[in-house]
């Protein structure tokens, strides 16, 4: 076996613990990735997205080949290929000739990402209901007692995301729908990219408010689900997304306020 796949089956185990489960998934599924024979190019892109969603590399920065090819000990090829990989999930934006730059934090495409997840989520949970067993539907109040209780005990926004984000996966492989399964693998993966504006200071100032109302709101949503009201389930998860929303474009704010730099002030030439 070469020495460059050895190195890139160790460098991908030391790398395999961070990230969320809907992370781990849609990784594995949108960079072809099979453990039992990791290729170069695609384990340089789950090691890139890894750092690009955890903001090791920050919105805006630049990606060059060589500096990627060197770090790796690879050609150019598989990180071109990687590139392209990560390209796809929305997370770069590739540049002929020059490289490749992170995407940077737009209020816009941030309202675009959150209104696909309402859309999506609200999809799922309606499908669920519908397809999701009754023991499915006890585990499924089991997993809310979970994340009423992460909410009680940390103000800890990434973990709040990280347990939601597991209940929501559990409703969509429930629903039977693979296809929405997929897509919203995809809108969360960029929506835990867009989640590092919010700042230990941020919660700091803001407390836990957000965090209450969303568990109670998911406690509304499994009701609906194992009541079996498809209409109700709909309206409840695009309604939770939006407090989360809402809260997101707070801290967006701030965070943008913080970052935004001077401009430059231009003085008129003396005329001679």
């Amino acid at each position: 076996m070469p020495l460059a796949i050895i190195d890139f089956r160790e460098t991908l185990c030391q790398h395999n613990g961070p990230g969320t489960e809907f992370e781990r998934s849609f990784m594995a599924r949108n960079t072809g990735d099979d453990d039992s024979a990791p290729t170069q190019d695609r384990v340089i892109a789950r090691l890139l997205i890894d750092d690009i969603v955890a903001w090791r590399i920050p919105p805006g920065a630049w990606i060059r080949e060589r500096e990627i090819a060197a770090r790796f000990g690879v050609s150019h090829a598989p990180v071109r290929e990687a590139f392209r990989q990560v390209a796809n999930i929305g997370l770069l934006k590739v540049v002929p000739w020059r490289g490749a730059f992170v995407i940077d934090l737009d209020q816009h495409a941030a309202d675009e990402v959150y209104e696909l997840w309402k859309a999506l989520f609200g999809v799922a949970c309606r499908l669920a209901c519908a397809e999701m067993s009754d023991r499915d539907g006890r585990e499924l109040m089991h997993r809310l007692v979970e994340y009423k209780d992460v909410t009680l005990r940390t103000e800890n926004t990434f973990e709040h995301l990280n347990v939601s984000n597991r209940i929501g996966r559990f409703i969509a492989k429930r629903s039977n729908a693979p296809l929405a399964l997929e897509l919203l693998d995809r809108v969360a993966l960029l929506a835990r990219w867009q989640h590092n504006v919010y700042t230990n200071s941020y919660i700091e100032t803001h407390g836990n408010e957000a965090a209450r109302r969303s568990a109670a709101l998911y406690e509304t949503l499994c009701r609906h689900i194992v009541a079996r009201d498809g209409d109700a389930a709909d309206a409840a998860a695009r309604a939770l997304i939006g407090v989360t929303q809402e809260s997101f474009e707070q801290a967006l704010e701030e965070y943008k306020a913080r970052h935004s730099k001077p401009r430059a002030s231009r003085r008129r030439a003396k005329s001679a």
